[in-house]
């Protein structure tokens, strides 16, 4: 019974570990949803076209996401590639602004695209 109880702990600090990393991720997804808001705020028609814009940036963000996004391991710790991301998701944005014939907003996010630039922070 020891050594199945040792086993039955080890499992669940690996599960708390496990949901600690993945919360860290879900804070860091939410943090950048909220700032990717923040930018599509400088799209010269998010005024009226805002709902549009954000329905966009949530169809796309966790997939882009998790596209940029590395989980941390033994000897790494995670890491996002942020402008890999912003770029990333602009451009599946503006993809789907031209399958919907919204050809002057796909054209918006793609010139929003090409002048946005972040600096990465250096550890």
């Amino acid at each position: 019974m020891g050594k199945v109880g040792g086993v039955v702990v080890a499992l669940v600090i690996a599960g708390v570990l496990v949901g600690l990393r993945f919360s860290n991720k879900d804070e860091l997804a939410a943090d950048t949803r909220v700032q990717v808001t923040e930018l599509l705020m400088n799209l010269p028609d998010y005024g009226e076209a805002g709902a549009y814009y954000e329905s966009l940036a949530d169809t796309h963000h966790e997939t882009v996401f998790d596209h940029h996004h590395k989980m941390s391991g033994r000897r790494i710790s995670s890491s996002f590639d942020s402008m890999g991301y912003i770029h990333e998701l602009l451009e599946e944005m503006a993809k789907d602004a031209e399958r919907s014939n919204q050809n002057a907003r796909a054209g918006y996010l793609r010139t929003l695209k090409s002048e946005v630039y972040i600096e990465e922070e250096s550890g």
